[in-house]
């Protein structure tokens, strides 16, 4: 595994560097390529557009995607208009039932104090909705250093980290390294061969690059209650152990170990058609 490399250990001053900054060097393998980007994270309220509410819609191949990445549980049936017919015989509704109620001050107060609730969200080296990953640290520091036309120059360290930055530093922390290029062959081969801490990083850069990148595909097909985020739950209780880790793993051996690869195929795939390789 390329986590396993001899890769070398971070100096005191690199330390300081990213600790200072808030920012980190992450590591991809994303099949016949690695390379390296740059990821924060930061409260939503004190990045640009923190006020909007919208999402961006998804793209039209994003769209149709959908059902590649995510499988539906259940189809919800509607109700036929004949069984709600109205009832001739029913006495007519009073008209007071039709006017206009007052708004309710309460009620939209707080749903704009819940729109307005910050959370640390995850920005990344992007640009026109592209994830710029380079091939080897040099390339990286150098377009660091000369480029702030990028969504993570937004944030209040970046000067200071275009001032600091040397190729040197760019050594990622183990939780960093993210080998997405395993994901699918370790699902197909089996519950017993799964490797719950590649999957469960491969779940956590998933969701922050899904949102990084405004892509709703990957939202969904990570969202809280999806497929694999159930599969991402029980591999985290795993890990943790004790006889709730023991009855997790019966739980996971009843997932289809087929379709669960099928699903992370596709979104290492919508991954991959949003990566700008550099250097």
């Amino acid at each position: 595994m390329a986590a396993e490399s001899d890769a070398p250990e971070r100096g005191a001053e690199t330390e300081k560097l990213w600790n200072e900054t808030g920012v980190d060097p992450v590591e991809l393998h994303l099949g016949k390529d690695s390379g390296y980007t740059l990821r924060a994270y930061r409260m939503s309220d004190t990045l640009p557009g923190a006020a909007k509410a919208d999402r961006d819609e998804p793209e039209d191949d994003d769209a149709g995607e959908l059902d590649e990445l995510v499988e539906a549980d259940d189809v919800d049936e509607r109700p036929d208009i004949a069984d709600n017919a109205e009832d001739e015989d029913a006495p007519e509704p009073d008209a007071a039932d039709f006017e206009d109620e007052e708004p309710e001050a309460e009620d939209d107060e707080d749903v704009d104090a819940l729109d307005a609730e910050p959370e640390e969200v995850p920005v990344f080296l992007t640009r026109k909705g592209k994830l710029l990953v380079f091939r080897d640290q040099a390339a990286l520091v150098a377009y660091v250093m000369e480029n702030d036309d990028h969504d993570l120059a937004v944030i209040d360290e970046y000067a200071d980290l275009q001032e600091r930055v040397t190729e040197a530093d760019i050594v990622c922390d183990e939780a960093d390294i993210y080998e997405l290029d395993l994901v699918v062959a370790n699902l197909r081969g089996g519950h017993e061969a799964w490797e719950p801490e590649l999957l469960i990083k491969a779940a956590e850069v998933g969701r922050d690059l899904g949102y990084a990148l405004k892509n709703d595909s990957i939202v969904a097909a990570l969202a809280p209650g999806s497929p694999l985020d159930d599969l991402d739950e029980a591999f985290r209780v795993v890990v943790e152990g004790g006889i709730k880790g023991k009855f997790a793993k019966r739980r996971l051996r009843r997932n289809d170990a087929q379709q669960a690869a099928i699903a992370w195929r596709g979104v290492i795939a919508k991954i991959n058609d949003h990566v700008e390789w550099r250097g």
